[in-house]
């Protein structure tokens, strides 16, 4: 049975998603950020028993435009925070078409020539854009959490005193890896699934700005040395998932070079900022790093999934993931680049077209001017928190993450304890809501409402209806008082 449709019938059908997809656009501002439905009432609007008997491909695009859109988080709205989500593109919307269509396998370069080829021009154009240079290879992957993944199971090899691939961790000291409080849980659970283990993860304290110490660092390693144990790597995060902090990259360059650690930098978030002119100086030093991750599907707009993978030494990422069985011998050729040599993965799809795509449709300049007016958007809710008694903003707002809290009116609210349980109820009645849609985090202690300013279709308006939203929703909390007040 074939499964394809008559040509004419499949040009209908494309039309109708394509109506579909307009009138999300057209509608936008219109529609609710989240409608809460509880999972169980999800879960039975889908669940049925395995089709025997195939369904008119009309009635499922309507049931996709009805029931799955709005059972959906709408993050592509100017009123979703949540996260650290890019609110995706237009011209990646026909780049993901064309690449399901071509389904190309980045396995070997003679399975996918078009892919290959690109992927190794957009990992370029992703390190020239961000300032680390030209890299010495680079691949892209998921997301950041595989990404630090195989960046540090590179670090791993490269820093091991022993065949780690053959003899594995029992064939040497435990190796310790250094990150910041604030350090993403991807860095554990990559130690966890290499084998060195979360307890030789060191938690670097924290700066009052949320950025590593410096000289807490040293003195960990310091520690580890003297007791018999390797440190191995050094992890900087430009832009942490809690409040955008960036480590001092470039002071981290120089206690690695001194201790030879291999330097990695976790820029998932932030390293698309290194290319404005208001954030440029937070990343000095970016380009010293051996390794580093960014996530296009973060701060460049792309939709999910892609992220990106740079060595600054080429042989280094395929020394660690280059295995070779008979199978896949075949069709090589000294100009070609299998990618499958530079990654864990073997079967992987077209990324790179969406990033190229936009590279080319909207060019350096026009992604730079949307992150810096991501920047903008997020220094106006921080002056508008700063300029009203009744918040509170609760750390440094360096890029694009603010985290703030409510005081009640008039900023009457005092005691800890009593702003904490006020700012869990705005979080869990703002879900219920759905009018805005953002998260929260704790800070020092604090509760802390947490609003991610990543998307090229907010505008201040949007930020004073956040805030008159937030205000509305914690009066119900307020009035009468709570304990505290």
């Amino acid at each position: 049975m074939k499964l394809d449709f008559q040509a004419e019938e499949f040009e209908d059908l494309l039309q109708q998603a394509s109506r579909i997809v307009l009138n999300w656009y057209r509608e936008l501002e219109e529609r609710k950020v989240y409608h809460n439905y509880p999972a169980a009432e999800i879960a039975e609007r889908f669940d049925e028993p395995l089709p025997v008997q195939g369904t008119e491909v009309a009635e499922l695009l309507r049931l996709v435009e009805q029931d799955v859109a709005e059972r959906s988080n709408l993050n592509i709205h100017p009123q979703y925070y949540a996260y650290i989500t890019g609110g995706a593109n237009q011209v990646a919307i026909l780049a993901e078409l064309l690449r399901t269509a071509l389904n190309q396998n980045n396995l070997k370069w003679h399975s996918a020539p078009a892919n290959s080829e690109m992927e190794k021009i957009v990992v370029r154009w992703v390190s020239e854009f961000i300032g680390y240079g030209v890299p010495g290879a680079g691949v892209l992957a998921s997301g950041g959490a595989v990404a630090n993944f195989l960046a540090l199971a590179v670090a791993r090899k490269q820093q091991a005193p022993f065949d780690v691939a053959e003899e594995g961790m029992a064939g040497g000291p435990r190796m310790c890896v250094y990150v910041s409080s604030e350090g993403h849980s991807s860095i554990d659970k990559a130690a966890d699934m290499l084998g060195m283990g979360k307890k030789y993860v060191r938690k670097i304290p924290v700066k009052p700005d949320f950025t590593m110490d410096p000289q807490a660092l040293v003195a960990h390693i310091e520690a580890d040395r003297q007791q018999g144990l390797l440190p191995v790597c050094v992890v900087g995060i430009a832009g942490t998932t809690n409040t955008g902090a960036v480590d001092p990259l470039e002071t981290l360059a120089g206690i690695c070079r001194q201790y030879g650690l291999w330097y990695h930098i976790d820029a998932a978030y932030g390293g698309p900022a290194a290319a404005t002119e208001a954030a440029g100086p937070l990343f000095t030093g970016i380009h010293l790093a051996d390794s580093l991750i960014v996530n296009p599907h973060k701060w460049l707009y792309a939709p999910f999934e892609a992220a990106c993978v740079l060595v600054r030494k080429g042989e280094h990422l395929r020394d660690t993931f280059s295995m070779i069985p008979p199978y896949l011998r075949y069709g090589q050729q000294d100009q070609r680049t299998d990618l499958m040599e530079y990654n864990l993965q073997l079967t992987k799809d077209f990324k790179a077209l969406k990033i190229w795509m936009a590279f080319k449709a909207y060019g350096a300049h026009g992604l730079r001017k949307a992150i810096s007016h991501d920047l903008h958007i997020a220094r106006y809710l921080a002056d508008c928190i700063r300029q009203t008694p009744d918040f509170e903003l609760l750390a440094p707002v360096p890029l694009s993450i603010v985290c703030f809290r409510y005081l009640g009116p008039g900023g009457k609210i005092r005691d800890e304890q009593a702003l904490n349980q006020l700012n869990e109820r705005i979080l869990q009645a703002v879900e219920a809501d759905g009018r805005v849609f953002f998260t929260g985090t704790q800070l020092q202690g604090k509760t802390a409402l947490r609003c991610c300013c990543i998307n090229h279709r907010r505008e201040e308006r949007h930020i004073d209806e956040l805030l008159n939203i937030i205000r509305e929703i914690g009066l119900r909390f307020t009035n009468p008082p709570i304990s505290g007040t």
